[in-house]
């Protein structure tokens, strides 16, 4: 519990300082606790970070399916090298998907969401992941096995 204690002062050491590398870190920094949503997701400066074991090309489809089902209308898509930014407008809230892959079935995403009032809504981001979650779910059920098989 005490090497969490350290991990976590480190990390918030790191963001406190404007360290490019803090983002990175955070995920390994509070991976063996902390603030939690599921296993393998992290919350950090009101950001939720999630992981997947899936190729981008299929996270970023799941994602764009959650936005849709949830009444968001179309983002705005931004791409910095491999890197893709989803910006989406709900009702008070302006929605930032960071989806980056780390592998060649490997992803990482990013959500922030902010309050017109200047305020985070970790719960928002929270939910997005959770649903783009299970959007990829609904997705490896209705795959083939076979191309099941080849994703592990």
């Amino acid at each position: 519990m005490q090497r969490l204690g350290v991990l976590a002062t480190f990390a918030i050491a790191l963001a406190a300082s404007g360290c490019v590398a803090a983002p990175m870190l955070a995920p390994a920094a509070f991976s063996a606790g902390g603030d939690l949503v599921k296993a393998g997701t992290v919350r950090l400066g009101g950001a939720t970070y999630r992981t997947f074991s899936v190729p981008f090309a299929e996270v970023y489809q799941a994602t764009r399916t959650t936005l849709d089902s949830l009444g968001f209308p179309k983002p705005e898509e931004e791409m910095v090298e491999e890197r893709v930014t989803l910006y989406a407008h709900g009702v008070d809230r302006t929605v930032r998907i960071d989806l980056q892959p780390i592998t060649g079935s490997m992803t990482q995403m990013r959500v922030f969401v902010r309050k017109s009032t200047l305020g985070k809504d970790p719960a928002t981001a929270s939910e997005l992941v959770a649903k783009t979650e299970q959007a990829l779910e609904a997705r490896e059920g209705q795959a083939s096995p076979k191309a099941r098989q080849s994703r592990r």
